[in-house]
């Protein structure tokens, strides 16, 4: 039996340049696992065939990307990867991200550099010199149509090509290495594709979907359900909106869908100016039953008499009747919706906005069937889910999905477990396992993905936020929402109206801001970053990490004692029904593989297994290193160390090298090299921000639409905050007597490079001041509590304390030692408004 091969360097390479989320990364592992099973484990000679099913709006297209990337540069490689589409919308689509300098190319941090093959240039000269290059990595994109027929669509591919010596079809089928994505599988189950994947002979067939056919289950070897996405916040937050009273006309539905719409709208810009980004335009899908309502509600909005003419010439509506060129025309009109000029607003779908439209700034779904679960299937939902901003901005309103239902507010809470087994679902993927010999196989988990996707509401909807403005004290209220609080999943339509009031806020005009004449200069040093992938070294590995070999000794010296563990199945009689599990048996077996292998060659063994590992030099500086990590793990397996080691030592060295190849990993995924050039810059710009001002800067008055004044030392005039525990830190950095001058930062005031990838960030605060005659610089960075040992946010506080170092080491920066202060929510609460004790406590 053979061993799986997976390069897992490779692998990583691949998901770091690719910036693959970590659902897509698990995917393109599980398909190169599988794969590896079927051909070098079990020996198969036939095509492996196999369904990634992952939500809607994750980013399938990143897990073809990545496996194209991964097979095309892997030993030996694939060159020839054909990608089937449906239809000519996802076909063009697909076009887009395999054309270089498109907006929507993922080819920019590809090293294998595809080069694209489609219906309108293989028959060129430069694409046939490509195609017979075995070195180039081909990428052929066509219509499932353009294939499986000899006539129509599929006329000139199967029609002789001189420069081929045959026709298209037949010169794929003759390729040894070529790999098939049917993107959208479930629209193929005819014969017509089944015929044309047999006569095309692949290596490996790779369908992508997020609703698989029940026929194809067995074929699904990765899942990543709908609700591990909203939970991992890949997409947006889906809220069911009812009305509590009995209104239930179209007018009224019309208005709340569009009065929401507003809020979004006006929320998105706001986003969008203050952080520098381009602007979104939020617009309203509205599901209808039939053409004949779609039409209605269309002319009912096209008219000037509905909300003022707002919404007149800003209405799309696309059917399902439509065909062909038609259809295809409609669905390609689309693509433009979420482009920044686009007038479209509102769209009406008829049993045609499915797969293939992928913009993402549906913010309101509203459906006019009868029951909303038909709206909660994941094709029609998904159309909504995807993040205009790619991440999640802390502002709730923007990342949610508000989906307007046909039913009362009260019957939707009556239907929420059975809307909510619609999301039931397990999350597929798989994982190697290690032989007792030591070699690899592949092994299938199934984990069941915990919490509901629409929880109760609390207090049954009825916990309205604080209105915004002042309170009875004069002092600014509260939103109500703590930030990244869950919105409730079925809210009431006056509730859910009255939290868009709060967010929006009262309409503010966009004020700039400059810092103020008097207050000190913020010096800040600026270094240039060189994002690279850094040559790797045992010794990057930290000492307080080295735990992970003494778990691994402890737990290698209880597996592999020299006694074989036997287990029983048992089965008890409990009245008529019968219950069966499993026990320890009372016997052992003795294992008789024991060898009397001395422990220094066993060290020895393992020694060498560690700098076998990729990436590490053969250095004595890497020997000694080798050796410490060894005797750490030997250490931790106590007394049995010889005797284990003597009757597994190969399965105890693979075990250790996955373990050190996964810490090198670790300890370089973030590596940045920084040149000896430092800059000292005035941190002078200008600020801008549509927020309300407010006098003052009271300790209950946090209100994210508001620019706070009255600071003492910040050296701005006013300053706004995406949270609460920003909010209270600035505060007590203001009142401290030591702190000379402090500012909010904002994007690329101190960007700092925190992966190889180049992916930067800024951190909350900059502190100046002065403790016993000695200046400090403190970058301040603050955190919900949850989040403080979150992968991304560890790599950031590496990625700053390396700058902390490189500018404290530079002739350029003088008079100023700086510092990094990473804090979270426990930590600015316990400490009162003490900036002294948030500098001594925080991580």
């Amino acid at each position: 039996m053979g061993d799986v091969r997976i390069d897992e360097d490779l692998l990583e390479d691949v998901s770091e340049r690719l910036d693959l989320r970590e659902p897509n990364r698990k995917a393109v592992k599980t398909v190169l696992l599988r794969t590896s099973l079927h051909y070098d484990v079990d020996r198969n000679e036939d095509a492996f065939e196999c369904i990634v099913d992952s939500a809607t709006g994750v980013g399938k297209t990143y897990v073809l990307a990545g496996l194209i990337e991964y097979l095309a540069l892997a030993d030996p490689p694939a060159k020839n990867f054909l990608i089937l589409a449906p239809g000519r919308t996802i076909r063009d689509k697909t076009i887009r991200n395999f054309t270089p300098g498109d907006r929507k190319a993922l080819t920019t941090t590809m090293r294998s550099q595809p080069h694209l093959v489609t219906a309108d240039n293989f028959n060129s000269p430069a694409t046939r010199s490509a195609m017979a290059d075995p070195r180039r990595t081909k990428v052929y994109v066509f219509t499932v149509q353009a294939l499986t027929s000899k006539t129509g669509e599929g006329r000139e591919t199967h029609a002789f090509v001189e420069g081929l010596g045959t026709n298209f079809y037949d010169w794929l089928s003759q390729l040894d290495d070529l790999v098939i994505f049917a993107d959208e599988h479930h629209c193929y189950r005819g014969p017509a594709f089944s015929r044309t994947i047999r006569e095309l002979n692949p290596e490996v067939v790779v369908g992508l979907t997020a609703t698989p056919a029940k026929a194809d289950e067995d074929l699904v070897v990765y899942r990543y359900p709908l609700a591990a996405a909203i939970a991992d916040k890949f997409v947006k937050t889906p809220v069911i909106v009812g009305r509590r009273d009995d209104r239930n006309d179209d007018e009224t539905k019309l208005l709340d869908g569009v009065n929401l719409l507003r809020a979004k709208e006006d929320l998105a810009h706001r986003y969008a100016d203050e952080n520098e980004l381009p602007r979104v335009n939020p617009v309203m899908m509205i599901v209808a039953g039939s053409i004949e309502k779609a039409e209605e509600l269309r002319d009912i909005l096209d008219s000037n008499g509905f909300d003022g003419g707002a919404w007149t010439g800003k209405t799309l509506l696309v059917h399902s009747q439509l065909t062909g060129d038609d259809k295809e025309k409609a669905l390609a009109d689309l693509e433009a919706v979420d482009e920044p000029d686009s007038a479209v607003r509102i769209i009406f779908s008829v049993g045609m906005l499915k797969e293939g439209w992928d913009v993402k700034n549906v913010y309101v779904l509203a459906s006019w069937r009868p029951s909303v679960s038909d709206v909660l299937t994941e094709q029609t939902l998904g159309r909504g889910l995807r993040l205009p901003f790619d991440s999640y901005t802390g502002i709730e309103f923007l990342d949610t999905l508000e989906v307007l239902a046909h039913e009362r507010y009260e019957d939707l809470l009556r239907k929420r477990k059975a809307l909510n087994e619609q999301f039931i679902d397990y999350y597929t993927y798989a994982e190697t396992r290690t032989r007792p010999d030591g070699s690899r196989t592949v092994e299938t988990k199934h984990d069941e993905v915990s919490g509901e996707v629409l929880p109760e509401p609390d207090d049954q909807g009825s916990n309205a936020p604080t209105t915004p403005g002042t309170g009875e004290d004069g002092e600014a209220s509260t939103t109500g929402q703590d930030e990244g609080a869950r919105p409730d999943a079925i809210a009431d339509l006056e509730t859910r109206k009255r939290e868009a009031e709060v967010e929006v806020g009262e309409k503010a005009l966009l004020i700039t801001y400059w810092p103020l004449e008097g207050r000190p200069d913020v010096r800040i040093p600026r270094v240039q970053s060189v994002a690279q992938k850094a040559d790797v070294s045992l010794n990057d590995i930290d000492l307080d990490d080295y735990d992970r070999f003494d778990r691994l000794g402890r737990a290698l010296s209880t597996e592999l004692s020299n006694d074989l563990k036997r287990t029983k199945i048992v089965a008890t009689r409990k009245g008529r029904s019968v219950e069966v599990g499993v026990a320890k048996a009372e016997d052992e077996i003795a294992a008789t593989i024991a060898l009397d292998i001395p422990l220094s060659a066993s060290r020895q063994m393992l020694v060498e297994r560690v700098m076998n590992v990729p990436g590490v030099k053969p250095r004595a500086t890497e020997h000694g290193a080798a050796e410490r990590i060894v005797d750490r793990l030997i250490s931790a397996m106590g007394d049995d160390a010889a005797t284990a080691l003597s009757a597994f030592g190969e399965r105890c060295g693979q075990r250790l090298a996955d373990g050190v190849r996964d810490a090198v990993r670790e300890a370089s995924s973030s590596q940045v090299s920084y040149e000896d050039q430092v800059d000292m810059v005035s941190l002078d710009r200008e600020r801008s921000a549509a927020k309300r001002q407010h006098e003052g800067h009271p300790d209950t008055g946090f209100d994210r639409a508001t620019a706070f004044d009255g600071w003492a030392k910040n050296l701005y005039s006013h300053a706004w905050f995406d949270s609460q525990p920003e909010y209270k830190a600035a505060a007590a950095v203001d009142a401290a007597r030591s702190v000379e001058v402090w500012a909010r930062l904002h994007r690329n005031d101190i960007p700092i490079t925190w992966n190889a990838e180049g992916r930067r960030y800024n951190p909350d605060f900059v502190v100046i001041e002065s403790v016993d005659g000695k200046r400090h610089g403190w970058l301040v960075e603050t955190k919900a509590d949850r989040d403080m040992n979150a992968a991304e946010v560890v790599a950031k506080r590496r990625a700053a304390r390396r700058w902390v170092n490189v500018v404290n080491s530079s002739p350029a920066v003088e008079g100023v030692e700086w510092h990094y202060l990473l804090l979270g929510e426990r930590d600015v609460d316990d400490a009162q408004g003490s900036w002294e004790y948030l500098r001594e406590i925080g991580k």
